[in-house]
């Protein structure tokens, strides 16, 4: 069973990591209840979101120790934050409250979900996978072999869509789409092992699977 975030009412949200934002403040919260009141029983759900946001994205630093913003008690949520839609948020990144690598990323993201949907700890059930810098790097590194393959910001950008093909598969217009995820897809799954030897995010999930596989 796949849940998307879905946009609300005023076509906010949706996909991006904002949207996975608002579904752990608002469905998020009533996970246990969801996991339970559905026929089957959901015994997984993952929760991901990429590296990249931490990166890049000032407002998932709203609630930082280093970050000093007058307007917390204003805003309910970072997301729906005016200041910042206005271009005043005072968050500086890159952000001084963790490590600005793939490992910081992962901690300072898997931190705020547990935080946005109100778990007080990690559980084997409720898998989160930070991919770094971004699920494009697992792809990445289904078709070539490298060093810190997590380290290489924007890999869509940078690697994969520089030329008008990616080992044989066209991508039009350099840009991303349904079918061109669904050509490149085969070949992840084939060298899933791979990817796991390349990337630590892919190795902490697979992991994460089995345990709350078998348990």
């Amino acid at each position: 069973l796949r849940i998307q975030p879905e946009q609300n009412m005023a076509g906010e949200y949706g996909n991006g990591w904002k949207g996975v934002w608002n579904w752990c403040e608002t469905t998020g919260k009533e996970i246990d209840r969801i996991m339970n009141g559905i026929v089957p029983q959901i015994d997984i759900v993952v929760i991901q979101m990429d590296g990249d946001v931490s990166r890049k994205e000032k407002e998932i630093h709203c609630v930082c120790e280093s970050v000093s913003c007058d307007h917390r008690e204003e805003e309910i949520s970072p997301v729906r934050c005016s200041y910042a839609k206005k271009g005043e948020c005072p968050v500086i990144i890159p952000c001084q409250s963790h490590a600005n690598t793939p490992e910081g990323y992962r901690e300072h993201i898997s931190r705020c979900i547990l935080q946005w949907t109100g778990i007080s700890s990690e559980r084997k059930e409720i898998i989160l996978t930070v991919p770094c810098d971004s699920t494009d790097a697992w792809i990445m590194a289904a078709f070539e072999l490298g060093e810190e393959m997590e380290s290489i910001e924007n890999p869509w950008e940078n690697v994969i869509s520089r030329k008008k093909e990616y080992h044989g598969i066209r991508i039009p217009g350099h840009k991303k789409s349904t079918r061109v995820y669904q050509n490149l897809i085969p070949e992840l799954e084939r060298q899933w092992k791979q990817v796991v030897n390349l990337c630590e995010s892919a190795k902490i999930f697979e992991r994460s699977v089995k345990e709350a596989w078998n348990d």
